[in-house]
């Protein structure tokens, strides 16, 4: 059964895909992914991630991505059979379909916030790393006043105080994501802000390829395109104007856990120890003991 993410499927992939590659292969980079590894790609939607994560890994490697809805399946699977990318499967699954496990690397790029029990599912993934294995993940933030997805949301609160307005992210400083990580047994090991450039010819062009996102098509179908119009509208007026063009660059963070105790290699650091859950008290140090009187 489709759901309403299904038909903007096609058109999401047109517009938002190109523009939010970079982040997709920054993420891939820093995981420092080698060939014949194994990897699994969740909330893999389009599969921009997965065509990266396949390059990375090779055709020894493996790479399993999952995902929820029909259509985001189907295209995902077209994309991969388009690049050739034959040891890459495909499957309607949800994220805490870990399959068979032993993962060097589970990726999630950008669908951390579609998934309401995030810890039972951080938890599936700590349960299903290799020794060695991390999982990593993009999220947008921190939010930014002046970045057009948030002057848009501006806009619509003050007009439609009692629209739903899902936000695409989660909370994304250091600590947050610390604490997000710890609940589902896995510490932090990376954490940093990306920004990339992402252009529109115009402002009208924006709005138009926005609406074709899960969150904000149903916001436009609830209000209609009147009281849309009028949202818009305020969105213009404070970026110059529905033909002004549009460039920014959305704060986007890349974080990467692994279980308490592991060595992991990052591009970054060739070799990094995930520290102990603070929840967890330290080890204690060995006795000594004590000092023999009679000896020398």
């Amino acid at each position: 059964m489709g759901t309403p993410w299904d038909r903007p499927a096609a058109r999401y992939l047109e517009e938002w895909v190109p523009r939010f590659v970079p982040y997709h292969l920054d993420l891939v980079q820093e995981l420092a992914l080698t060939q014949g590894q194994r990897v699994l790609v969740v909330s893999a939607g389009p599969g921009a991630e997965v065509l990266a994560v396949a390059r990375a890994v090779g055709d020894r490697g493996a790479v399993r991505a999952t995902e929820l809805t029909d259509e985001l399946v189907s295209i995902c699977d077209e994309q991969v059979k388009k690049a050739g990318f034959a040891s890459v499967s495909v499957e309607k699954a949800g994220p805490t379909d870990v399959g068979a496990g032993n993962w060097n690397a589970i990726v999630c790029a950008f669908g951390l916030w579609t998934m309401p029990d995030r810890t039972a599912v951080l938890k599936s993934w700590a349960g299903a790393l290799s020794a060695h294995g991390k999982v990593g993940v993009l999220t947008f933030g921190p939010s930014d006043k002046d970045d057009p997805f948030e002057m848009l949301a501006d806009a619509l609160r003050e007009l439609e105080p009692n629209a739903q307005a899902t936000p695409a992210g989660i909370a994304s400083d250091r600590d947050a994501m610390a604490k997000m990580f710890e609940e589902g047994g896995l510490s932090l090991v990376r954490h940093t802000v990306l920004r990339h450039t992402v252009s529109f010819p115009t402002a009208e062009a924006f709005t138009d390829a926005i609406r074709e996102g899960r969150t904000w098509r149903r916001v436009w179908e609830e209000l209609g395109p009147e009281r849309m119009g009028l949202v818009t509208a305020r969105f213009y007026d404070r970026v110059g104007g529905p033909t002004a063009p549009l460039s920014f660059e959305p704060a986007v963070t890349l974080a990467i856990a692994a279980r308490p105790g592991a060595e992991v290699e990052l591009m970054s650091r060739p070799s990094a120890k995930a520290p102990p859950l603070a929840s967890q008290p330290p080890p204690p140090r060995p006795s000594r003991p004590p000092p023999d009187p009679y000896k020398d």
